[in-house]
């Protein structure tokens, strides 16, 4: 295994940390490593496939950051029952690979309180990175810094998150570019002018000083997405907009430069310009959700930049990254394929070339009155480009789209892809969950509301808020990114479900689901993570335990 564009990323200069994920995206910052060899099925549920499993202090909503026998992951500190359910204190733990055991752990103190096991991110949510000397912690509540890996404090720092009246929905993964970490945050002080914008701020690694701050604003909500441009430029892609009047401005996407000495200047900017019925904004980049949403993984490649419209219809934008503009636009709706789950026969039912809007839905969750639709919402955050495929979950059920005509979020538990060249749109149904029970079959369950337990290893109930306790897909939570392994995507939803998906398959059809594996027995499990990769083993986690996965 290689790792490309070592030195641009730092994150390596021997064929040993070829295992490594230094961070959230992994080795090369883009969530996809193609050469990897991961394990494909597994079950915590029947014990499978399973090296080992780690009881974690509390739950936690970090990625799993992987430096040869070292692990590192943030929690909330430990539960004591009785007490508020909403914290601004984490831990940052090192955790041998090995064995699963915590070797040091470290406090981080914000100052802005997060629910625990909030659906839609909270104080433990971003990843922690690491150069195989160092790793950095970042409490989104607001602080982080550097130890090594003795847990020797290097240094810390402190900024101020924003808060009220914005809810704490964040989602930006901190990046390692150089000797530079990216992280999302308000400018200093607050100005007036900018109360509750954000800005990618570089910050060096070595002593926690900002070194550059983007000139355009990036929404807390996007997870933004490290590459490099045709001309060999290293750049992020960051976004504006989203729900809850976040006031980042203009609306649209931006290439920000990251070379020495232009860090933080915006190559190009791709601006929001229509109304909810398409026509000219009248100010353009005016207009955010449910049109316009920034709530996804933005990703781009040297060729192009993706992301979604949702109104007046449905549909998938792919963008020139050498130059912000736009290509073309595929509705979502429209000469779609949908492979469609009948609860009464126990099948699927193939449509192809069909208009979305004329077909009913039948999955018993997601019951529409006589005059709705299918309406089409991109799960936030749960969308990857890989083998030609911009790949994402559907949200279900629920109404978050205004716009005539009236309709409920679906096609029901679908994964569906775009080929990003040709524009076919494929949806496909998935069962929820599965039931796993000892000396019985598998139970798929298909189309239903399945809730679930957010208990702690100890058997106390951490979440703050009963949305916390659904299966995510229609409120819709902030499920962890997904990864592209091999040339096998994998989704993970809250009920610990994760589904593997051939990223090259011809179809998307019931073939195409290589597996569904689990953290753990369904409706007692608990997770809003995306698996790390390291020599041949994935590194999971759900509410109550770290889990290594393969290698028997």
């Amino acid at each position: 295994m290689r790792i490309l564009r070592v030195s641009a990323l730092c994150l390596a200069v021997s064929a040993a940390a070829a295992v490594n994920w230094p961070q959230a995206a992994g080795p090369n910052g883009s969530w996809i490593l193609a050469d990897a060899k991961p394990p494909v099925s597994w079950s915590v549920a029947r014990n499978q496939n399973i090296l080992w499993r780690s009881s974690l202090p509390n739950g936690g909503q970090s990625g799993i950051a992987v430096w040869g026998d070292r692990l590192f992951l943030t929690t909330f500190e430990p539960y004591q029952p009785g007490s508020p359910k909403f914290s601004t204190v984490i831990l940052g733990h090192a955790i041998d690979a090995r064995t699963g055991k915590i070797l040091w752990s470290v406090r981080l103190e914000g100052s802005v309180k997060s629910p625990l096991m909030y659906a839609y991110s909270d104080s433990t949510s971003p990843t922690p990175i690491t150069d195989g000397k160092h790793v950095w912690f970042v409490n989104s509540s607001g602080e982080m810094g550097c130890w090594d890996f003795s847990g020797k404090e290097i240094w810390r720092r402190s900024y101020k998150p924003w808060g009220e009246p914005y809810p704490f929905n964040k989602q930006h993964e901190p990046i390692l570019y150089g000797d530079v970490i990216l992280n999302v945050e308000p400018l200093d002080g607050n100005p007036p002018d900018k109360t509750g914008w954000n800005y990618i701020r570089g910050i060096h690694k070595l002593t926690g000083k900002t070194v550059w701050i983007s000139d355009d604003g990036a929404t807390t909500y996007t997870t933004s997405v490290f590459g490099h441009t045709r001309d060999g430029i290293p750049a992020v892609m960051t976004a504006r907009g989203g729900w809850h009047d976040v006031p980042e401005r203009p609306v649209g996407l931006s290439l920000i430069d990251l070379r020495p000495g232009t860090a933080g200047r915006t190559l190009w900017r791709y601006v929001a310009d229509t109304d909810a019925d398409g026509k000219p904004l009248a100010v353009p980049g005016s207009l955010a959700a449910p049109t316009w949403q920034a709530l996804y993984v933005m990703h781009w490649d040297r060729k192009y930049a993706y992301w979604f419209r949702l109104n007046p219809e449905e549909s998938h934008l792919v963008i020139d990254s050498g130059t912000g503009k736009l290509l073309r636009e595929q509705s979502l709706i429209r000469n779609v394929d949908y492979r469609q789950w009948d609860p009464a026969a126990g099948r699927y039912l193939v449509h192809t070339n069909v208009n979305l809007r004329e077909i009913r839905d039948l999955a018993p969750r997601n019951q529409m009155k006589p005059d709705e639709v299918i309406r089409v919402m991109p799960a936030w955050h749960c969308n990857i480009v890989v083998s030609g495929y911009h790949y994402f979950l559907t949200t279900t059920a629920h109404r978050r789209n205004g716009h005539a005509p009236a309709g409920k979020a679906g096609p029901s538990h679908s994964i569906a892809r775009v080929n990003v060249e040709t524009g076919k749109v494929e949806y496909l149904e998935v069962p929820v969950t599965v039931i796993r029970k000892p000396g019985e079959p598998d139970q798929k369950v298909w189309g239903a509301a399945v809730r679930t337990r957010t208990e702690d290893a100890h058997g106390n109930d951490v979440a703050a808020e009963d949305r916390s306790r659904t299966d995510g897909w229609e409120i819709p939570a902030f499920w962890g990114s997904p990864v592209a392994l091999g040339g096998k995507v994998y989704f993970t939803t809250m009920l610990g479900v994760t589904y593997v998906v051939d990223a090259a398959a011809k179809v998307l059809d019931e073939k195409a689901v290589l597996a569904i594996n689990d953290l753990g027995p369904s409706g007692e499990t608990w997770s809003l993570n995306t698996p790390s990769y390291s020599d041949g083993k994935l590194y999971h986690r759900s509410l109550k335990e770290l889990v290594a996965i393969g290698g028997r």
